[in-house]
C-alpha cells in the first residue's frame, strides 16, 4: 500500500475517494437491510436491498480499480472448513461479496480493505492538490504522457507491450523520448523569446569552440 502518490490527478484521486466512501456505505446498507437464511444459505432482500445490490454490482470494477491502484488486495487465503474440505486457495472478497455469510466470511473483512483504500487516497489529496500549482509537475506529467505513446499505438495494434514497457530498454526508450521533447521544447521556447542564439553562443564559449 503505497502512501506517496502515483502519477494521478487530484481530481481523479478525489473521484476514487468519494466512489470508495459510497460503495463502503451501500455495503454497510445491504447487509443491514437484507437477511441471510440460514437454510436456504440466500439472502432475503426488499426492494431498497435489491436496489443496493444493484448497485455495488454497477460499482464493483471500478472500486476494484480503485483498490488495486492504491496496492490494497481484496485477495484473501480462504480455506474451506473441515466438514466440507477442499485445498485452500485465493478468493476476492469484493466479487463474494453477497455469500460471504456461506463462507463464514465477516463482511468486517472486506470494509477494513476498503477502509485502508480510503486512507490511502484521503492522504493524498493535500499533497496531489500542492502539485496543480507546480509548474513542474504538469511539465513532467506531459514528458510522461509523449513518452508512452509509442507503446500506447503498439498496445491498439494488438502487441503485447505490458513487459517490454516495463523492461529496461522500455524505461530507457521512454526517457530518451521524453529527454529530446524536454530539449525540444526548451529550444522552442528560447527560440520564441529570442534567447536561442545568445544561450547557444553561451555554450560555444563554455565548452570552448
Amino acid at each position: 500500500m503505497s502512501r506517496k502518490p502515483k502519477a494521478i490527478l487530484y481530481w481523479e484521486a478525489r473521484r476514487r475517494l468519494n466512489l470508495l466512501l459510497t460503495f463502503r456505505q451501500r455495503v454497510e446498507d445491504y447487509y443491514a437491510r437484507a437477511e441471510w437464511d440460514l437454510s436456504s444459505q440466500e439472502w432475503e432482500e426488499d426492494g431498497e436491498a435489491r436496489g443496493l445490490r444493484r448497485q455495488i454490482n454497477e460499482e464493483m470494477p471500478d472500486v476494484t480499480v480503485a483498490t488495486l491502484f492504491v496496492g490494497v488486495s481484496m485477495n484473501i487465503l480462504y480455506t474451506p472448513p473441515a466438514i466440507t474440505g477442499g485445498p485452500a486457495s485465493h478468493m476476492s472478497l469484493l466479487e463474494s461479496i453477497f455469500i460471504l455469510p456461506k463462507l463464514g466470511i465477516p463482511h468486517a473483512n472486506l470494509l477494513d480493505g476498503l477502509d485502508r483504500a480510503i486512507g490511502t487516497y484521503r492522504s493524498w489529496l493535500r499533497p496531489l492538490w500542492r502539485k496543480l500549482f507546480n509548474p513542474f509537475y504538469w511539465l513532467g506529467w506531459g514528458l510522461s504522457l509523449i513518452a508512452g505513446i509509442p507503446f500506447r499505438l503498439l498496445d491498439a495494434a494488438g502487441f503485447e507491450v505490458a513487459k517490454a514497457e516495463g523492461s529496461f530498454w522500455g524505461k530507457t526508450t521512454k526517457a530518451v523520448i521524453a529527454l529530446v521533447t524536454a530539449v525540444g521544447t526548451t529550444l522552442g521556447v528560447l527560440e520564441k523569446l529570442d534567447l536561442l542564439s545568445p544561450v547557444v553562443s553561451a555554450i560555444h564559449r563554455l565548452l570552448g569552440f
